[in-house]
């Protein structure tokens, strides 16, 4: 495809903190959420200071939502409330109680010594509530779960409260003793320099993998092309094992690690030969694949380089890749980015901005640079359909591109209305679910004729 168009320390639950009085829940009465927040960020400072540790539980109404389905949500607000005395009941001489989120209530208990503990802390709370609550002339049980993690100094409460978030699903998965506690490990593996280290070990083991999703045109339903994006297959990252990990979780790390300008040249590589594959069995020469570019890679000397040896490993010609440019990360040094973006440009390859209308990636980058292609992101996208605001703003945004000689592809297309009225405002490409899901490069081989297949179906 030519990508060219014309034209700190905390007190007890019942005192009143220093900056005012404690923030409560309305139906339960205990702190909310955001006091919930406040408390593990002073113990964090205790923490770091003492060298104590402490645990953090959620606790969780498992069948909240079919008693509410069953009995009316005024029993399970009853249900709620019966919990939560129970909790005060056996927290409150020792840690400190909140209502967290929806069926959820959590607990920071300070002076942990570890997971052990933790596990028979986590099984006197599960002891101390109700089985069931008995309403008028009918019972209705109570499944709870728990989870529960020990604190680690180098993290901050919102990782804490992600660590404790993801033991209590896989709590809540349990069919009996929903029981789950993690030990610090679990969280350390997401510190940066844990991270430098276990990234080298990905590289060197081959856990980096491919995933690719098609993308359609708006007009024929043809597949045009494929967005390579990046997954890690860590074999120790979940609780149970291997995990599949995405970007988001390890790029900082990434960027400071000398393993980038390797993986970058990796990914092209096995970017373009899976692309130069796909074209020929679909007898698509104009077939193009695309990747996305980290600001740190595209400093470096090398980066011209590994780009264009990549291209012609894989007897592809250049405007057969698009390398997309996030305007989150790029936007701020665009200026010392862009003489090595043209460079490519001048040879052939597309360059489009990611997250276009949001942030970084506002209509000002259109201005200062010359892209051959803007992506709309799923935030805009998935409002078509919902409000008539949404749609203006996705409208007006495809318009300004064209005007300045862009492509569009829209990202997240979930359903049909989402496409027919970005075909109705002449969006050029999109990718979603509603054609694939991103798959592993054997996976699209496998399947290339049905994606292809689907894809135009859902144009219809």
């Amino acid at each position: 495809m030519v990508f060219r168009r014309s034209t700190d320390e905390p007190k007890p639950i019942d005192a009143v903190h220093e900056e005012g009085p404690i923030q409560t829940d309305g139906l339960t009465g205990l702190p909310d959420r955001w006091q919930l927040e406040e408390w593990i960020s002073h113990q964090l400072v205790r923490n770091r200071r003492t060298g104590d540790r402490f645990g953090m539980y959620l606790v969780s109404v498992a069948n909240l939502a079919e008693i509410n389905a069953g009995y009316g949500s005024a029993v399970g607000d009853e249900v709620l409330q019966a919990v939560a005395e129970s909790l005060t009941t056996v927290v409150s001489a020792r840690g400190q109680l909140a209502r967290y989120l929806g069926s959820e209530f959590a607990v920071v208990w300070p002076g942990v010594f570890g997971a052990d503990e933790m596990e028979q802390a986590a099984e006197n709370i599960i002891a101390s509530l109700p089985q069931q609550v008995t309403f008028d002339n009918f019972v209705v049980p109570v499944e709870v779960a728990v989870s529960g993690v020990v604190s680690d100094p180098d993290l901050s409460e919102r990782l804490l409260l992600v660590d404790a978030e993801a033991a209590l699903a896989e709590a809540r998965a349990k069919k009996a003793r929903r029981i789950v506690v993690r030990d610090e490990t679990y969280g350390a593996r997401r510190k940066p320099d844990v991270l430098a280290v276990r990234l080298q070990r990905a590289f060197d083991n081959n856990e980096f993998q491919l995933y690719y999703q098609p993308i359609v045109s708006m007009t024929s339903g043809t597949v045009v092309g494929f967005e390579a994006v990046l997954r890690w297959l860590s074999p120790d990252a979940g609780p149970n094992g291997a995990e599949l990990i995405a970007p988001g979780a390890f790029l900082d790390a990434l960027r400071a690690s000398p393993i980038v300008v390797p993986l970058h040249a990796w990914v092209l590589r096995q970017c373009t030969r899976h692309t130069s594959n796909w074209s020929r069995r679909l007898n698509t020469p104009s077939l193009f694949g695309s990747t996305n570019l980290d600001s740190s890679f595209v400093r470096d000397e090398r980066f011209l380089t590994v780009v264009l040896d990549a291209i012609h490993e894989a007897n592809l010609r250049p405007t057969q890749v698009l390398l997309d440019v996030n305007g989150h990360t790029a936007g701020p040094q665009l200026n010392l980015l862009w003489p090595s973006l043209q460079q490519l440009k001048a040879e052939g390859v597309g360059i489009a901005l990611e997250d276009f209308g949001i942030g970084y990636g506002s209509p000002d980058l259109l201005r200062r640079c010359r892209f051959d292609v803007i992506r709309l992101p799923r935030i805009l996208v998935k409002g078509l359909g919902l409000a008539e605001e949404d749609r203006v703003i996705v409208a007006s945004l495809i318009r300004m591109a064209h005007d300045l000689g862009c492509y569009v592809i829209a990202e997240g297309v979930e359903n049909r209305a989402q496409a027919r009225m970005l075909r109705e405002a002449e969006c050029d490409l999109a990718q979603g679910f509603l054609f694939a899901k991103p798959a592993p490069d054997n996976q699209v081989s496998r399947d290339l004729d049905l994606i292809v297949n689907q894809a135009k179906t859902a144009i219809e």
